[in-house]
């Protein structure tokens, strides 16, 4: 099941298209950690482990982003919303970013258009969800699909 996963995660995210590095910020006991590695390390890639303090503080966040030049990024909305309008406000350089996740919980339809019109054209921007019982993730939204 999860070699099925990380095929999926490889396939529909196309991770194969980039150097996979992911910054980490899952805890290690939470389904998402399991997907990290998935999307990771079946794809060769490195996996920055962002300490927990830093999470929640924008600019040490960006910091990992940059100084790893970070080129996927997964979290809640709740984290990411917020982050993306400090980069938004400072005009801060996102440009190894190449996949952004929202994942976790719902992502409100107005948050993810203004995601989308900020930050659209030059991340690709998706919406995952699922439960752990269901390999992970069972479910994902990504505008440029359509």
């Amino acid at each position: 099941s999860l070699v099925n996963t990380a095929a999926a995660y490889r396939r529909d995210y196309r991770l194969n298209q980039f150097p996979v590095r992911l910054l980490q910020l899952a805890s290690f006991s939470f389904d998402v950690f399991v997907g990290d590695i998935a999307r990771t390390l079946y794809n060769g890639g490195t996996m920055v482990i962002c300490p927990k303090d830093d999470r929640i503080d924008p600019s040490r966040l960006y910091g990992w982003i940059h100084d790893y030049q970070i080129t996927v990024f997964e979290s809640t909305p709740a984290l990411i919303v917020p982050f993306m309008q400090h980069v938004y406000e400072q005009g801060l350089d996102m440009s190894s970013l190449e996949l952004m996740i929202t994942s976790s919980d719902s992502c409100s339809v107005t948050d993810y258009r203004v995601l989308q019109e900020r930050f659209g054209a030059d991340i690709r921007i998706m919406n995952s969800y699922g439960v752990t019982e269901a390999a992970i993730d069972s479910s994902f939204y990504d505008e440029e699909l359509l």
